[in-house]
């Protein structure tokens, strides 16, 4: 591993980009999309243990007042997941907790940030969290019986399986339960579990058409890159800012290739909307399991059981709304925020997610909502003014009295964490439907930075058109579902 520096940020550059061997795991830096904004602390929350307390006062009010008084959006639940599946394959900053404890934190410096910070994923959209290598090096296994197809286990029986449904569902796990996957988070819970073993079955289906592994491989990943681009980035962020970016450019992250990084501002923040569209449960998750609650669904590794088994209908329902995701606000429902100790790192015990977020905001140095805004002038986006960061959360009775304790000490209006802000700025200009103008030009120009310089980009092949759907030149989720035989 060679390493390099570019600026203010740490390169560690790997020896070699052939993917057809197990080889180290890469690591590579983590950056700031905006880092002129670091040169002065007014475009940070304030450094003090005022700020921490109040940063959990606040993370304590992001409380779903109950998801029957909040309407969900006619968005099918599987993005909701598949955003999470996307994120453990190009993301994981882990040394922070290791560093800064969150029930005791301080704000690291630009230099412990710049030094020690670094991503554990590979920026790049290869499906390595399926194909490896892990954190180890260890390429994920293959079928003995057919070294060209992905290995897949037989679930385990107990109740029965749903109707139409086989035994092969389970990701490779060692006799602990361990899973075999490039990245262990694909089993915190059973739906990006079930999506990552659908891409295992895609795989094995393409290699059923007369594919080498290798040629698998690449056309699963191009179709996977496609479904990014074309199915997933558009619905979650602004369609005329992602067309913009797609076909003009990206205005504020464009890294060259050799000195790739992934912005905190994604990472830490914009990234994270997703943990606001998770739903207490999902109906009618197979026949066995009605609700899917989340408390269920988030388990220690261990053999699925065959009643746990997907049935993937009711996660592409876009008419029930008992299956729609959540909007996008400064709310999380009440389980993630009293997380059970299976789903946490044994490091760090902190079982409410929205503190958990926020902290690492502060702790990394995050610039303010209304600061990022004001970076994004040019692109004629304002900042939110407090009356209407207000008007947001006035309905959310748990947070608008915390939002005006807090105003006298923090300023948390004019100064908002940036997760807040981002949250709150879906919810004010597209009713949580998707991102606002800042979160939107954060996720979609680094979805397609990363997109751009990722292996066997199809933006470096214009005429690249999908091939594995029902329809030519069109791939969905759906798609990957039925080719993968689990739809």
């Amino acid at each position: 591993m060679k390493r390099m520096t570019h600026g203010e940020v740490l390169i560690l550059e790997p020896e070699s980009d052939d993917l057809s061997r197990p080889t180290n795991y890469r690591t590579s830096p983590f950056g700031f999309m905006f880092p002129d904004l670091q040169r002065d602390d007014e475009n940070l929350l304030e450094n003090s243990p005022k700020t921490v307390a109040n940063l959990r006062k606040l993370g304590e009010a992001m409380l779903d007042p109950g998801e029957t008084t909040i309407p969900g959006i006619p968005i099918p639940a599987i993005h909701t997941f598949f955003a999470q599946f996307v994120d453990h394959d190009i993301t994981l900053e882990q040394a922070s907790a290791d560093i800064v404890p969150l029930d005791n934190p301080t704000q690291l410096s630009l230099e412990q940030i710049t030094t020690l910070i670094v991503n554990s994923r590979s920026p790049n959209l290869d499906l390595d969290h399926v194909y490896g290598p892990d954190i180890n090096g260890t390429m994920s296994p293959r079928d003995l019986t057919n070294p060209a197809k992905m290995l897949i286990h037989e679930v385990e029986p107990y109740r029965g399986l749903p109707p139409g449904k086989d035994v092969w569902n389970d990701l490779p796990r060692l006799p602990d339960g361990t899973p075999q996957i490039g990245d262990s988070r694909n089993d915190e819970n059973i739906i990006t579990g079930q999506l990552h073993v659908a891409f295992l079955r895609a795989h094995n289906a393409i290699v059923d058409r007369a594919y080498r592994f290798d040629e698998a491989r690449k056309l699963l990943i191009q179709h996977y890159q496609w479904l990014v681009l074309d199915d997933f980035l558009e619905r979650v962020a602004d369609p005329n800012i992602v067309k913009m970016i797609r076909h003009k450019g990206a205005r504020f992250f464009n890294p060259p290739a050799r000195w790739f990084y992934m912005p905190l501002e994604f990472s830490v923040a914009a990234y994270r909307f997703g943990h606001s569209k998770v739903r207490a449960s999902y109906d009618r998750f197979n026949e066995k399991q009605n609700p899917g609650g989340l408390d269920l669904l988030f388990r220690p590794s261990r053999r699925l059981t065959d009643d746990w088994v997907i049935e993937w209908p009711s996660f592409l329902d876009p008419e029930n709304p008992a299956r729609f995701s959540r909007p996008i606000d400064t709310s999380l429902t009440k389980k993630l925020l009293n997380l059970v100790a299976a789903q946490l790192p044994k490091h760090n015990q902190e079982p409410n997610l929205a503190i958990r977020n926020l902290l690492r905001g502060y702790i990394l140095r995050l610039p303010t909502g209304q600061a990022i805004a004001k970076a994004m002038a040019s692109q004629g986006i304002l900042p939110m003014t407090d009356k209407q960061i207000e008007s947001v959360v006035r309905d959310i009775p748990y947070q608008i009295d915390a939002i005006k304790r807090m105003e006298k000490e923090t300023d948390f209006l004019n100064r908002t964490p940036l997760w807040f802000y981002i949250l709150a700025e879906a919810a004010f200009y597209n009713r949580g439907h998707h991102l606002g103008p800042v979160g939107s030009t954060i996720v979609a120009e680094v979805l397609i930075g990363v997109l751009r310089r990722s292996t066997y980009s199809i933006l470096s092949h214009p005429q690249w058109r999908p091939t594995l759907g029902d329809t030519p030149g069109k791939f969905d989720l759906e798609d990957l579902l039925k080719l993968a035989g689990v739809f």
